[in-house]
């Protein structure tokens, strides 16, 4: 008769850890805005480093890159930087959703349609 009340457990767990998510969630941003990436375009003639948010922090460009070349290097390069930026917050929220023992259905999905896939 009280066979389904097994689960109350498991809910009861759920929303302990959902209540928990605002503040580890803004405890997780703190943690981006102060993580950085870094790419270097094929040419390794640019360098950009960005934060884990996406917030670009510096760009080495050597003066030996001018035009178009130039164009493609600063562009190239920033692609990069923010693909690991979002990489790296994609991980971060796995990350946290294991420590709360979360199980969301469709999450993986969602934070790899974010990271383009990767």
């Amino acid at each position: 008769m009280f066979k389904g009340l097994g689960n109350l457990g498991n809910i009861a767990s759920m929303v302990g850890s959902l209540q928990k998510l605002p503040e580890k969630l803004n405890e997780l941003n703190e943690e981006m805005k102060n993580a950085t990436v870094s790419a270097t375009s094929s040419c390794g003639l640019v360098t950009i480093v960005m934060s884990g948010t996406g917030q670009v922090q510096s760009v080495e460009i050597s003066p030996s890159l001018t035009g178009e070349s130039l164009q493609q290097a600063i562009q190239e390069t920033t692609n990069a930087a923010g693909s690991s930026a979002k990489k790296l917050y994609a991980d971060a929220i796995r990350k946290l959703a294991d420590e709360l023992d979360l199980n969301l259905p469709g999450m993986d999905s969602m934070l790899t349609s974010l990271t383009g896939g990767q």
